[in-house]
């Protein structure tokens, strides 16, 4: 997991100053919304192989919101 954040830093550290260089503030804001996100995930995600989490099926979930939509519909 280290690996996984190390090299996210690595690519921030080259992105973030290009963007504030530029003074690309909303595109700054929106990579760091979404660079943690995709951070938060790959912790996740990384958890569920090494055995510390439990993360369930996303994929079940959508199957059930759209039976449950389509039924409405």
């Amino acid at each position: 997991m280290i690996l996984v954040w190390t090299g996210m830093v690595i690519i921030a550290l080259l992105q973030v100053p290009i963007l504030i260089h530029k003074k690309q503030w909303k595109e700054l804001a929106a990579f760091s919304i979404f660079w943690l996100a995709a951070g938060v995930y790959a912790s996740l995600i990384l958890g569920t192989f090494i055995g510390d989490l439990a993360i369930p099926n996303i994929t079940e979930y959508l199957i059930r919101f759209f039976s449950a939509l389509y039924e409405q519909i």
